[in-house]
């Protein structure tokens, strides 16, 4: 019985899978339709019912970002141009559409240049990835566990073998303390946009403290999710200038 429920429901997945992504595309088109007549609102609500039913694509996010640009709502509009740079096929569009959005604020926050080590994180994370530093962290761990097994073994190779064992495994060292200090920043840390016009940064999560700064809409943030996580309706943010404070949660989308 369990292994006619199986097939059963591989054949039903299979089936019905091809007419819920065609109804999927339906839905997109007609929303579509309704940002190219300019009923932007309707438009917007079709593509949120579209993503809440966890149906992402760029296009989708890149059409949501059109959407609020022609409502004047920036904020949301670099929100959703971000998360569309994040698919190769909308990548360089994307791109652009947050370089003409940021040309249109009011107000633009100083901006610290990245630290060394940040631009290097960056670099590795983006461009080699976790899984591969940590793949590479193993491969070198079994070459310097080869040459010290060759060190003991075989007396041929004692010199060269040693110390390129020791040499593979200070470098497996090295590979595995930066993929886990890499996955550490990206597990504790994530980018917001403000997406109100205006909002007060606090030194404490209540709004009795002392005012740290005003964040404006487009401004982008480093988010702290562990900080954020000890105190509800609050989020501890880093601006571009360096300052840190708390931000009242509904002022900021995460991404």
């Amino acid at each position: 019985m369990k292994t006619f429920s199986t097939a059963f429901l591989l054949f039903a997945i299979t089936l019905f899978a091809p007419s819920l992504m065609f109804a999927q595309q339906s839905n997109f088109e007609q929303a579509t339709e309704q940002l190219e007549e300019q009923n932007f609102r309707e438009a917007i609500s079709q593509y949120h019912q579209i993503a809440d039913e966890g149906h992402h694509s760029g296009a989708l996010w890149f059409n949501l970002g059109i959407a609020y640009t022609q409502l004047d709502s920036l904020g949301l509009a670099k929100y959703y141009y971000l998360k569309s740079s994040d698919y190769p096929e909308t990548k360089a569009d994307a791109q652009s559409a947050v370089e003409y959005v940021n040309e249109r604020f009011n107000r633009r926050s100083a901006t610290l240049p990245p630290l060394p080590w940040e631009r290097f994180s960056n670099y590795l994370n983006n461009q080699v990835g976790i899984s591969s530093l940590y793949l590479m962290a193993l491969i070198f761990l079994y070459l310097g566990i080869a040459g010290i097994l060759i060190f003991w073994f075989y007396g041929k190779f004692r010199t060269y073998s040693y110390y390129s064992g020791i040499s593979a495994l200070v470098m497996s060292l090295l590979l595995f303390v930066t993929a886990f200090y890499i996955q550490y920043f990206d597990n504790r840390y994530g980018t917001g946009v403000v997406t109100e016009r205006q909002s007060i940064v606090y030194q404490s999560p209540n709004t009795t403290s002392g005012e740290v700064s005003t964040a404006y809409e487009g401004y982008t943030v480093r988010v702290d999710y562990q900080e954020s996580e000890k105190h509800q309706n609050w989020i501890y943010i880093r601006l571009e200038n360096g300052m840190n404070g708390w931000i009242e949660n509904q002022a900021v989308k995460t991404l």
